[in-house]
C-alpha cells in the first residue's frame, strides 16, 4: 500500500473552491479547472443566499419554491394558469402541481375554471395568501440583503450586470 498524497498547499484566504481546484491540480494536472472559479462560486453564493431566505419562509411552513409560486401570483396581479406559474418560477410541471395542491390546500390561493376554457383552471391568491406574501415578501429581501451584505452597492450592481450578461448568453 502506497502512502497517501499529501494535501495541495492553500493559499491564504483560500475557499472551498480554492481548495477544490488544488486538489483537482494534484490528480489532474492536465485540466483547465477555471470554470469552477465562477461556477462553483455561482453554486456556493447562491446557495447561502437561499438559505437565509428560506429561514423566513420555513417559519409560515411554506418552502421557498412554495413561497416564489405565491410571489408570481402577487405580482402579476391577476390570474394565471398552473403554466404560467411554472413559466414564472422556472419550475417543472410535476413540481409547480404539487406546490399548487399545498399552497390549495392551505388556503392561500383558489384555483377557478377559465371562463373560455373549462379544461384550464386559472390560479389567484386569497386574501390570506396576499398578506401572507405582503408580510413575509420584506423579511426575504432583508434576509437576502444580509446576505449579500458583504458587497457594497456598487459591487451588486455590477455582479447583477455580469450575471445578467452570463444569463442572456445561455450559461
Amino acid at each position: 500500500m502506497s502512502d497517501p498524497l499529501p494535501d495541495p498547499p492553500a493559499s491564504p484566504g483560500a475557499d472551498p473552491v480554492d481548495r477544490a481546484r488544488a486538489e483537482w491540480a494534484a490528480v489532474h494536472p492536465q485540466l483547465d479547472t477555471s470554470p469552477m472559479a465562477v461556477s462553483g462560486r455561482l453554486r456556493l453564493a447562491a446557495a447561502a443566499v437561499g438559505r437565509a431566505a428560506d429561514e423566513v419562509v420555513r417559519e409560515e411552513e411554506l418552502t421557498r419554491a412554495e413561497f416564489d409560486v405565491l410571489c408570481a401570483l402577487r405580482r402579476s396581479r391577476r390570474p394565471l394558469t398552473p403554466t404560467g406559474v411554472s413559466a414564472a418560477t422556472l419550475a417543472s410541471g410535476a413540481a409547480t402541481t404539487k406546490r399548487l395542491e399545498h399552497l390549495t390546500s392551505r388556503g392561500l390561493l383558489e384555483r377557478t375554471p377559465d371562463p373560455r376554457d373549462g379544461r384550464v383552471s386559472r390560479l389567484a391568491l386569497t386574501p390570506g395568501g396576499t398578506a401572507l406574501v405582503d408580510r413575509l415578501l420584506p423579511s426575504v429581501l432583508a434576509a437576502e440583503r444580509r446576505a449579500t451584505a458583504a458587497l457594497d452597492a456598487r459591487a451588486q450592481e455590477v455582479l447583477a450586470a455580469h450575471l445578467r450578461t452570463l444569463l442572456s448568453a445561455g450559461g
